[in-house]
């Protein structure tokens, strides 16, 4: 028993065999072509501008109401269709 290798607190695996190593040597994700960190830009394009205020209080208001008004549309549909094939 005491050559046995410890087992690891999360898993019956030995230490070493925890990590996923990469199939191929492209996996390792160590070299990132020059353009692309992960990350998002912090500005948006010079071009584009971000919706604020009541513009955008508006485009709220205006979603959350199509949903509901699809949702209360299912729902009596449903309604109808059941009523339908109930005597």
């Amino acid at each position: 028993m005491s050559d046995e290798l410890p087992m690891s607190i999360t898993s019956l695996t030995p230490p070493e065999k925890t990590i996923a190593q990469p199939r191929y040597s492209g996996q390792a994700g160590l070299h990132r072509p020059d353009g692309r960190t992960g990350r998002h830009p912090a500005d948006p394009e010079p071009g584009s501008e971000k919706m604020r205020g009541l513009r955008l209080v508006a485009v709220w208001v205006g979603l959350t109401a199509a949903s509901w008004a699809v949702l209360g549309g299912a729902g009596y549909g449903l309604y109808a269709v059941v009523g339908s094939l109930l005597p």
